[in-house]
């Protein structure tokens, strides 16, 4: 452990607890103290005028063009980020900010791996086998300095390394070489890192899709890569390639996420791929590819990410969001696959059926109901129609007429006002409010009951076949 000096005019706004400098024109300095997951707001004394202010940011850039690790990272018209030494500096002029500001981060010090208290099994998979690793962790968690850390280990190693940074605020060995796309195009730092062959990339950090692009590229040829991302849980840094690069690749892009609260390496997950059926499902027609998360330290199981209809599923399983259920997807899980499984596929069978429809998922597939006019079409010829419709959608299909579906048995009044043409259908006052499902002849019509538990129909064709029909109402919390 190291406390770190940044010999410079900005020295004398901090000391050995303070995180972060707050500067507006004309208004009381704030500072952050404490460390990471630990820190407090603390006001200063004073404030800086416009001029004490222009003085303090013309003693920066002469610092920038008389020091080597002083450089103006990113030059916008009114907007600055300069790194100098170790002090990370944002500068925002009006009229982008409604005054003068600056905002100054500096690292309270520098860890060795060995501070981290790692088991010794999470060591070897960080020293010796893992090649793809992501580092998340909410804003000033500690990722940085967790990255500082394993660049140390690897430059132990007489590893080559070499780090993509926007600013350049880490902390490392001369041996190591930045890259900063403020000076150069995505296009060609990859080639850079192509040609020259480093062992390990640290990437800090993964803001966009150029960024998750030019990551995956470099991790498929081989490349050891270290990446630094923002997430509040490490199964969202997950989430965040998922939309990004295929899925079916995600493994062999990440095989290892650290996950950093307070400082401290909280979570290790390891990603595998492969083929089998998603918990909470049971027919074999249902096996697909599915990336298995499995935290490192507990050795369970605790997400499966699979696609479902059109959608991708990131699924938690034992263990994952306060689960006890060992071995076997949670209620909350099984919830979750009913709604990806009602909104995926409902959406394709809209596309593809003649009729009003209604589905009721199950673990290893769905009823689906419909007039008893289409159940023969639907089905098709010894099975073949609905045999191509499990293909579609991916489950097997169970076809039932609306004659099966349940229904609800309230007594409701009937008002018919000729003059408008409409009727009102009063039901009892318990579903004032609600979402109530009315068969109409050979169709599903959705109503809300307003506050005095009333729905009205003014559409004159469906008004007539309720006279001459009737209409009964299913039961959805049956389905």
């Amino acid at each position: 452990m190291k406390e770190i000096i940044g010999n410079s005019i900005l020295d004398k706004f901090f000391d050995e607890t303070t995180m972060s400098l707050h500067i507006k024109e004309g208004r009381p300095i704030l500072k952050k103290k404490g460390h990471p997951g630990s820190w407090k707001p603390v006001i200063e004394g004073g404030s800086l005028d416009k001029k004490a202010f222009a003085d303090l940011v013309d003693a920066i850039y002469k610092e920038i063009d008389n020091r080597d690790d002083g450089f103006l990272e990113i030059d916008r018209k009114l907007s600055k980020v300069l790194q100098l030494g170790p002090y990370r500096i944002v500068i925002v002029h009006p009229p982008l900010s409604d005054g003068m500001e600056m905002t100054v981060v500096k690292p309270i010090k520098t860890l060795e791996i060995e501070d981290y208290k790692l088991t010794p099994e999470v060591f070897d998979l960080l020293r010796n086998k893992a090649k793809g690793i992501l580092i998340s962790g909410s804003p000033g968690s500690g990722k940085t300095t967790f990255a500082q850390a394993l660049i140390g280990l690897f430059h132990r190693d007489n590893h080559i390394i070499k780090t993509v940074e926007s600013p350049r605020d880490l902390l490392v060995s001369d041996d190591v070489v930045q890259y900063s796309f403020t000076y150069g195009t995505h296009d060609e730092v990859r080639d850079i890192l192509l040609l020259s062959r480093p062992d390990y990339t640290v990437y800090d950090e993964v803001r966009n899709t150029s960024d998750f692009e030019l990551y995956k590229d470099l991790r498929l040829t081989g490349i050891g890569l270290v990446g630094v991302i923002h997430a509040t849980r490490p199964v969202d840094s997950i989430q965040r390639f998922l939309g990004t690069i295929e899925m079916g690749i995600i493994p062999q892009v990440l095989d290892t996420v650290i996950y950093i609260d307070k400082g401290e390496v909280k979570e290790v997950y390891n990603l595998q791929l492969t083929v089998k059926i998603p918990e909470g499902m049971e027919s074999e027609d249902l096996a697909r590819p599915v990336i298995i998360v499995t935290s490192f330290l507990t050795k369970a199981v605790e997400y499966e990410i699979y696609t479902f209809g059109e959608q991708i599923v990131v699924m938690p399983l034992s263990g994952a969001e306060g689960s006890s259920n060992e071995g076997r997807v949670t209620s909350k899980g099984k919830s979750a696959i009913s709604e990806y499984a009602k909104e995926a596929i409902h959406k394709k069978l809209a596309q593809l059926l003649p009729c009003d429809f209604f589905i009721k998922v199950k673990g290893n597939g769905l009823d689906l109901y419909v007039p008893d006019f289409y159940k023969g079409r639907i089905i098709g010829k010894a099975g073949a129609s609905i045999g191509d419709l499990e293909k579609t959608v991916g489950m097997s299909i169970n076809v039932k007429s609306f004659e099966n579906l349940p229904l609800l048995d309230v007594k409701t009044d009937i008002s018919e006002s000729k003059k408008n043409a409409r009727l009102d259908i009063a039901f009892p006052d318990q579903y004032a409010g609600k979402v109530l499902c009315l068969m109409i002849g050979e169709d599903l019509v959705y109503f809300t009951a307003d506050i005095n538990a009333i729905i009205t129909i003014k559409d004159k064709s469906m008004t007539k076949t309720i006279q001459k029909k009737g209409f009964v109402i299913v039961d959805l919390e049956k389905l």
